[in-house]
């Protein structure tokens, strides 16, 4: 009994195909475009918004990113044309169609980014 996929089998296969596979039916993009994504996201942000805003997942298009306060939500709201751009340069174009803040709850006397 030949298990190979080339026989028709379902032998091994690569994690990153399981991984995109399953990625896909949760409205997500493929591993390299979020790898990407976070990779980039201080250089589409700049340093000081990415301080205080990092990205928490992206589904069907829509990126939500968590920010330490509601000012900083404000802010991202209003550079989300730019954002898009920039996001758009490094991920291709359409991988990301919407931000969406989200004012993250503190997590101890640091804030919620802070370790």
């Amino acid at each position: 009994m030949n298990l190979s996929p080339a026989a028709g089998g379902r032998g091994p296969r690569p994690v990153k195909e399981s991984l995109n596979r399953l990625l896909g039916s949760l409205g997500s993009p493929s591993a390299d475009v979020l790898a990407t994504l976070f990779e980039h996201w201080p250089d589409a942000a700049g340093a000081a918004l990415a301080t205080r805003a990092r990205p928490a997942r992206l589904v069907n298009r829509r990126l939500i990113v968590e920010v330490d306060d509601p000012a900083c939500a404000a802010q991202l709201r209003l550079r989300e044309g730019e954002l898009l751009d920039r996001l758009s340069e490094c991920l291709g174009p359409g991988k990301v169609q919407s931000i969406r803040p989200r004012v993250a709850v503190a997590k101890g006397r640091g804030g919620p980014f802070r370790r």
